[in-house]
């Protein structure tokens, strides 16, 4: 333990910090190791969330399937929405083209991920009778600025928030090698048209989803059409050119 130590929150314990708890799994390489990690050293969480905001690309999905059987006989595995007031899901793809606003993470905000991931978990658990004990959160321990965030924001008064791969020291590769031992191949988890995508994945997006990358392109366009441009500094055109050979910007549609 260094000086950081004073910015990590109880969640830091190398094990479960109250009870019950459960993990938030967002489909990606980090929170995949997690869940391996945690049923290799006999941890058995109350509940696995996964938080589908209905644009995740079709690899994610597969990959959560498999880990949805992956989990049976550990753990119970749920699959939650956002669902609006007039009872219905809308996804977030859709919804950027009825409101013509891209993401929001294009305007530097996070209200994307609040209302079609933390919401839909915050639901469930109240639903479900879990007022309080902690949730798991798969940041590695390479990730200090994303953890000293948190720590900022503070916890639910209610649930301690735990980062178990850092408190056990576990980087970005340690993921990478624990997911390979077990055999697992896990995918890019974004959605797939995602303000922080780089120009190499917009090309992998356009070569195998070309119904997707047209989908994203009209999102662009629209937001365009009635100027609810990106905020300043990362606005680099329309998304339909990010592809041209005159760009070589990493950020594009951003």
């Amino acid at each position: 333990m260094d000086s950081r130590d004073t910015l990590i929150p109880l969640g830091m314990s190398q094990s479960p910090p109250a009870s019950p708890w459960g993990i938030n799994f967002g489909g990606g390489l980090n929170s995949t190791a997690l869940l391996i990690e945690c049923r290799r050293r006999g941890f058995v969480p109350d509940w696995v969330l996964f938080a589908d905001t209905g644009s995740e690309r079709p690899e994610t999905i597969a990959h959560v399937e498999r880990i949805r059987e992956w989990c049976a006989g550990w753990a119970r595995f749920e699959v939650v929405r956002w669902i609006r007031k007039t009872g219905k899901f809308e996804p977030l793809h859709e919804n950027c083209l009825r409101t013509r606003f891209l993401p929001s993470k294009a305007y530097g905000y996070g209200g994307c991920t609040d209302k079609w991931k933390v919401q839909p978990m915050e639901k469930w658990r109240k639903k479900n009778g879990f007022d309080r004990g902690a949730f798991a959160i798969g940041y590695d321990a390479g990730e200090f600025r994303r953890i000293r965030t948190a720590c900022a924001r503070g916890d639910d008064p209610n649930f301690t928030a735990w980062y178990p791969l850092v408190a056990w020291g576990i980087d970005r590769a340690g993921c990478d090698a624990i997911c390979r031992e077990a055999g697992m191949e896990v995918p890019k988890s974004s959605c797939f048209m995602c303000p922080n995508m780089k120009t190499h994945e917009w090309q992998e997006l356009k070569d195998k989803h070309p119904d997707l990358w047209a989908i994203s392109v009209e999102i662009d366009t629209r937001a365009r059409a009635a100027g609810n441009l990106p905020q300043a500094g990362r606005n680099h055109g329309p998304l339909a050119e990010t592809l041209d050979d005159r760009c070589h910007h990493g950020g594009c549609f951003t």
